[in-house]
């Protein structure tokens, strides 16, 4: 099974970026300067671009030593983020988006092939990978039973008969740069979408 290395390691400072400058550890909640933030949109890009491609299954696909380094340097950087260590911060995240291209050529390296290949994965802010599959969605659910997989036709024909095809629809007229951030479902639940050593750790 995928180890969930991404949800775990980026949630702290995914959450910070969501709320506007706060960054959550534990039981404090304290502001994050507008530098710190801004040094972390690149990470976000890179880590995003390879969860559409992997999901959440890169770390487990190389060394144990490499997804180690991997780990500890997230950990790293959510330490010094909290700290409001601009320089810190710069350094490991420009050393992370480095990383996350050593860990893919790795896991290419031993034969592994991106789930993107035919299926379109994302992050949700709980750390949970949510799926979207074009073909075999039996196939990726059996190997990824921990991922909430939706087969493509299935999940157009949902969002086209729900009432939130027309209402996104009019949204999009007024506002054509608005997307979708929050879904509230029964019982007042919610979803939050956020759909030299490179590592020295």
């Amino acid at each position: 099974m995928a180890k969930k290395v991404s949800g775990k390691a980026k949630a702290g400072y995914a959450k910070a970026r969501k709320d506007r400058g706060t960054f959550e550890t534990g039981n404090q909640t304290k502001p994050i300067s507008r530098q710190v933030d801004g040094q972390l949109l690149p990470l976000d890009r890179k880590a995003r671009e390879k969860t559409l491609k992997w999901g959440d299954t890169l770390p487990s696909l190389v060394s144990p030593e490499l997804a180690g380094r991997f780990e500890a340097a997230y950990d790293a950087l959510r330490i010094k983020i909290e700290e409001d260590d601009v320089v810190a911060v710069h350094k490991i995240a420009t050393q992370l988006i480095r990383a996350w291209d050593v860990l893919e050529a790795e896991a290419e390296a031993n034969g592994h092939q991106p789930v993107g290949r035919h299926a379109y994965c994302i992050e949700i802010a709980s750390g949970n990978i949510v799926c979207i599959a074009l073909h075999d969605a039996t196939g990726i659910r059996r190997e990824h039973p921990d991922w909430l997989v939706y087969d493509m036709v299935d999940a157009a024909i949902v969002l086209g008969n729900n009432f939130s095809s027309e209402f996104i629809a009019k949204t999009l007229e007024k506002f054509p740069d608005a997307k979708v951030t929050r879904c509230i479902g029964p019982a007042n639940s919610t979803f939050d979408a956020e759909l030299g050593d490179e590592i020295p750790f």
